[in-house]
């Protein structure tokens, strides 16, 4: 077949190194380096599993530059020591065995340039990392030294590029900022000639110790979004000064060290895809070095973006660890068969929150790779019934398949897809609505599944087909309490998502997760008096999903002026009011004329049990089997029970 994507699939020369295709994977933290700093399997199997899909380069992402690291510093790449060289190289051996490019992120973190708490923390000015205000020169020359030492390690490993990480409130972009540096010598911000004077020190540094062999790549904020930063005429004035000495231009955009700016960052679903666009195409029009752009875009933007000369080639991380043969199918007219990212950041809560090795919602073997490499291939082909049709039992269905297993798939109603024909049913969850069209379409396309729609399965039905294994799929059942139960002024949020319910104009959601805030801002899309109320503080709602998107919902109700009311537990619903028992013991009434309740699934403990004697073999996976009632959860549960039949 014949593919649309030219323009992204042409080779692009960056300085010394050719890429032979116009996608690279964004440098990202992975947290698979050994705890002093060392590349391990973990990290050599994972970058496989990314480079065999045809990007033309991978960045590995977080290579400190810094000497003398201190032991509670774990599972970063130490470039500031020269032990790194011997696995990189053998990292960069590997990465080169197909065919791809790989670069390496570089990035200072603070040691003792003074402790956040001395610092000043007044309103206008931001706290970063690093902040440059305070550095002594001797400090500043010896971060220069740092990099270009680092640098220096990196290409004798055999990298091909070298990324320096200027924007998100990194050093070098911190000395951009008036805002941020305070200074009032030769680096400080008073001019762009001072304040381009590390950054463009640093590059030299690194040139005069690479020279030619390797390129050089920089990324910077386009916007960093706070009053008092860097106008982007200031931006693209900082970027004419440095762009002799280097070879790419990165375009991004937020702050990390600001909560609210956190998840333009790391863009979750609630965002519009290509946020950066515009921003890099008014950058590349004034500038000559070419430029690559971040922020959550897709392949098809991409392509349009380059045809139309806005940008040189694109960036992306999540995507193509959602999938990682992303760049592959697009070759080969197949772009449909690629498996969408949906922008949960499960992967970001991993490493940034959790410190823990990098995972993915829906590609369930991303950063499991060493822990399936072990598994043979089944001996016997079984035949296996799944019991429902959800994201999990869709999962599992596949994976049994395609380890050569014959499944039939039950499905109670007339539609695959389970929970996600709810949660993707909200405009602004775009993206789970994409994978859920994916997971349906190659579902009911994959040979060695037999679908059974509007099945209602039943012990003595399975009995029918002597089946080897049972998978049991049936997701769980909403908490609705005994009051509520017949009260037609009380809906399920489930039901009210997907139209059988109808809403009053005036709305209390009780249940403030992650699917009661989206509740809510779909109400008060379709022009609702919104109250959302929870059990639990304010500063907790939202919880169950990544801290990026509860981060970007919780922002978007505010904005919305959804009405929030923390430390309340629902008692009884009467005609037009809701009574709640306050954290003090004592009654308060809310005015509404419909209660939706969000209070989470419990699992029919009772209705599994049934299936246990089934098959020689049964399992339970997803909601029926566990409280944590999340896409991650049923992808991976499902997956791993197919894997190992």
């Amino acid at each position: 077949m014949k593919n649309t994507y030219e323009h992204v699939l042409q080779p692009i020369q960056l300085g010394p190194m050719k890429l032979k295709n116009r996608v690279s994977f964004t440098p990202v933290w992975p947290s698979f380096a050994t705890a002093d700093g060392h590349v391990n399997r973990e990290l050599m199997e994972w970058t496989r599993d990314i480079v065999k899909g045809d990007c033309a380069c991978i960045n590995i992402g977080c290579g400190i530059v810094n000497r003398n690291l201190p032991k509670e510093v774990a599972h970063l790449l130490r470039l500031g020591e020269e032990s790194v060289v011997n696995e990189l190289s053998m990292l960069c051996d590997l990465v080169h065995m197909y065919d791809c490019k790989i670069g390496m992120e570089l990035f200072a973190i603070n040691m003792e340039a003074g402790s956040f708490e001395n610092r000043d923390t007044h309103a206008s000015k931001p706290t970063v990392e690093i902040d440059p205000t305070y550095l002594t020169k001797d400090q500043i020359h010896g971060f220069i030294e740092d990099f270009a030492t680092a640098a220096e390690r990196a290409m004798r490993a055999g990298v091909d590029s070298i990324l320096i990480h200027g924007a998100h409130g990194q050093l070098p972009g911190c000395f951009l900022s008036k805002l941020i540096n305070e200074r009032t010598d030769e680096y400080g911000a008073q001019s762009i000639e001072n304040s381009a004077r590390f950054t463009n020190e640093l590059l030299q540094a690194i040139r005069d110790k690479v020279g030619n062999k390797v390129a050089i790549e920089y990324r910077i904020n386009a916007n960093d979004m706070i009053p008092g930063s860097p106008s982007l005429e200031e931006v693209i004035a900082f970027v004419k000064v440095i762009e002799d000495k280097i070879d790419l231009l990165h375009v991004s955009r937020g702050m990390h060290s600001i909560q609210a700016l956190a998840p333009y960052i790391n863009q979750p679903v609630y965002f519009d895809h290509g946020i950066n666009i515009e921003d890099a195409a008014k950058i590349k029009a004034e500038v000559d070095v070419p430029v690559t752009v971040v922020g959550s875009v897709t392949l098809e933007q991409a392509e349009k973006a380059i045809a139309e000369h806005k940008i040189d080639m694109v960036s992306i991380a999540r995507g193509l660890m959602a999938d990682p043969m992303m760049v592959k199918n697009a070759r080969f007219g197949q772009a449909q068969k690629t498996r969408p990212c949906v922008r949960c950041n499960n992967c970001i809560q991993k490493t940034h929150y959790l410190l823990a090795p990098l995972r993915c919602s829906v590609n369930a073997e991303m950063g499991m790779e060493t822990l399936y490499a072990g598994i043979p291939a089944p001996g016997v082909q079984k035949r296996v019934a799944i019991i429902g049709g959800g994201p999990g039992g869709m999962e599992a269905a596949r994976t049994a398949a395609q380890r050569n297993h014959k499944v039939v798939l039950f499905e109670k109603s007339n539609r695959l897809g389970g929970v996600l024909n709810m949660a993707s049913i909200a405009d602004f969850k775009a993206d789970m609505k994409t994978y859920l069209d994916w997971a349906v379409r190659e579902t009911e396309a994959m040979p060695n599944i037999e679908i059974r729609k509007n099945v209602t399965v039943t012990p003595e039905l399975l009995a029918k087909d002597a089946f080897d294994v049972v998978i049991v799929a049936v997701g769980a059942n909403p908490l609705i309490p005994a009051f509520a139960q017949k009260n037609d002024k009380i809906q399920w949020v489930g039901d009210v998502e997907m139209g059988t319910a109808e809403t009053g104009k005036n709305v209390v959601i009780v249940g403030a997760g992650l699917t009661g805030c989206e509740a809510a801002l779909s109400q008060k899309k379709k022009g609702k008096h919104v109250v959302l109320v929870d059990m639990v503080p304010q500063e907790k709602f939202g919880n169950g999903g990544a801290k990026f998107n509860q981060i970007a919902i919780i922002n978007m109700l505010k904005d919305a002026k959804v009405i929030f009311r923390g430390g309340l537990r629902l008692e009884s619903v009467e005609d037009k009011e809701a009574t709640f028992i306050n954290e003090e013991g004592n009654k308060e009434t809310l005015a509404c004329d419909t209660v939706v309740l969000s209070l989470g699934v419990r699992p029919d403990a009772d209705y599994v049990e049934t299936f246990q004697d089934c098959a020689p073999e049964v399992l339970a996976v997803g909601d029926c089997n566990t409280r944590q009632g999340t896409l991650y959860n049923a992808i991976h549960t499902a997956h791993e029970a197919a894997y190992l039949l």
